[in-house]
């Protein structure tokens, strides 16, 4: 038998505090007075095999969901702002009137959830330009220069397209985790 583990309840409550406060693992890890590399093996271990010890596989569910709290108010947050309307000063006048202002749409942040949500879509393009020797034109007459360029280019779209592959599959296997696993 091993020795007693320092996961008691009370810092179990501390830690997914501090998760739903919006800290990341080292953030809590810090905010309680434990190493990353503690709160990651209980977490591992709250995950392990068909049978993990239920100290640590209670914990761990706590701490996934308060992690999943703080990141839906902070998206409740963003979507506020990115669509406005929410009320920040009521006025009563003295007819009995009242007069209501609200924020403004925040089409920046719109834009950037959008490009996070959708990025096929709404990911900003960046331009490439081309210039010739000391920033002048180039030769097109040179079929070399214009391979040289084609070649360039396929290259940057096959780039582009292993990146867009990869955050898909991560994109999947972090659905996966969400939903199934």
């Amino acid at each position: 038998m091993g020795r007693p583990t320092k996961l008691t309840p009370e810092l179990a409550e501390l830690l997914c505090e501090a998760r739903a406060n919006g800290h990341g693992t080292r953030g809590a890890a810090a905010a309680c007075g434990i190493s990353r590399s503690t709160l990651q093996l209980w977490l591992s271990k709250g995950e392990e095999g068909e049978d993990p010890d239920p100290i640590y596989s209670d914990f761990s569910a706590r701490f996934t969901r308060a992690g999943a709290k703080a990141i839906g108010r902070l998206v409740n947050a963003v979507f506020e702002d990115a669509v406005g309307g929410v009320e920040i000063k009521r006025t009563v006048r003295p007819d009995g009137s009242e007069e209501v202002q609200v924020t403004p749409p925040n089409g920046v942040v719109a834009l950037k959830a959008l490009a996070q949500l959708d990025p096929d879509d709404w990911q900003p393009r960046k331009a490439l330009e081309v210039s010739g020797p000391n920033a002048g034109p180039v030769e097109v007459a040179q079929s070399e220069v214009i391979e040289g360029i084609r070649e360039r280019v396929r290259k940057a779209k096959e780039r582009r397209a292993a990146e867009a592959a990869r955050a898909e599959q991560a994109k999947q296997q972090d659905s996966g985790e969400e939903h199934g696993g």
